[in-house]
């Protein structure tokens, strides 16, 4: 028994000399930089595989042996790293495994009611991605990537979803990286029980994120949009025209609160002046707050309201009733 013990415990002391030696072995290669990428998902073994294809490591079994009796298997994050083929295992893992805690971050932050170009034009502004890299990468998005997505029906670019807020990113950071963070603090914000109540009531996400953010551009605070979502929910209960002036912005690309007779009469249908019910979209990406007053819309009586010139909100039960009030506040 005392020989067994013994061989074992020379066997042990064989391999962890071994694999001392092994993991601070040079890399036979031309020392020459190449890039390797981690995909979002692949384990140790995916990451082992495609070190040694690439020629960086000179064996696996090693290098798995390495991460996982220091504990790295899940410090491994997704990315294109930077990589000489020359290094030894433990250098290249302390480059692959540390370099996210040596890089400089940055603070992005996008606006509750932005639509995907303003987020595309700001986060070019702050140097986060070039122009255009927002719009395009949107646009390659599947429904089947996030649970939310499922009712989406403009499938063009992900105007809606893209959760409006402050950020912190690496320097480094990539366009996917950006979306990335946007989608899942749009997952997170929506809980579980506003989804039930979106269900309960007939609803999908879709429609709701849509009327949510025209109620962003026509009304500030909680419970005022929850009193204009009720509004728009009586039009759209009744089959009226929900005749919001930011759905004709969208379509202009002005920032007047009362648009033309002229812009009133485009023929599209993102013109709910001239066409009944939810437009084909969202306009702008909007805040939980918004969201949450379409959610829990206020159950009022009103069908009509303006915002006057001093910032008051009148609301009328009657299309008589808005009329006085508008050429009482804006006749002049």
């Amino acid at each position: 028994m005392k020989k067994k013990i013994i061989l074992i415990l020379i066997l042990f002391i064989a391999l962890f000399f071994y694999y001392s030696s092994e993991i601070n072995v040079v890399n036979d290669g031309a020392g020459e930089m190449k890039q390797f990428v981690i995909e979002k998902g692949q384990g140790v073994s995916d990451i082992a595989e495609n070190l040694e294809a690439q020629g960086f490591i000179d064996g696996k079994t090693v290098f798995k042996f390495y991460v996982t009796f220091n504990g790295y298997k899940t410090k491994f994050q997704d990315g294109t790293y930077n990589l000489s083929t020359d290094l030894s295992i433990k250098e290249l893992v302390d480059k692959i495994v540390n370099v996210r805690w040596t890089l400089e971050e940055k603070e992005i932050k996008l606006i509750e009611g932005w639509n995907i170009k303003e987020m595309d034009e700001s986060l070019a502004n702050q140097e986060a991605i070039p122009a255009g890299e927002l719009i395009n990468y949107s646009a390659t998005i599947k429904n089947s990537d996030y649970s939310f997505l499922s009712d989406r029906k403009e499938k063009d670019n992900l105007i809606g979803y893209l959760y409006p807020d402050t950020y912190r990113i690496y320097a480094d950071a990539t366009v996917e990286d950006i979306v990335e963070k946007m989608l899942d603090n749009f997952d997170n914000k929506l809980t579980d029980e506003m989804r039930k109540d979106i269900k309960k009531q007939g609803k999908t996400i879709y429609e709701v994120v849509t009327l949510a953010s025209i109620v962003e551009r026509e009304m500030f605070g909680y419970e005022n949009r929850r009193v204009v979502a009720g509004v728009f929910q009586n039009r759209l209960d009744v089959g009226m025209a929900l005749q919001s002036d930011a759905t004709v912005n969208y379509i202009t690309k002005k920032g007047t609160t009362r648009p033309s007779y002229a812009d009133l009469e485009l023929d599209n249908l993102y013109n709910t002046y001239k066409y009944a019910g939810l437009p084909p979209g969202p306009i702008n990406n909007p805040s939980i707050e918004s969201i949450k007053a379409v959610i829990y819309y206020a159950d009022v009586p009103y069908i009509y309201f303006l915002t006057t010139p001093d910032s008051e909100i009148i609301f009328s039960k009657t299309h008589e009733e808005h009329v006085a009030n508008t050429y009482k506040y804006y006749s002049n």
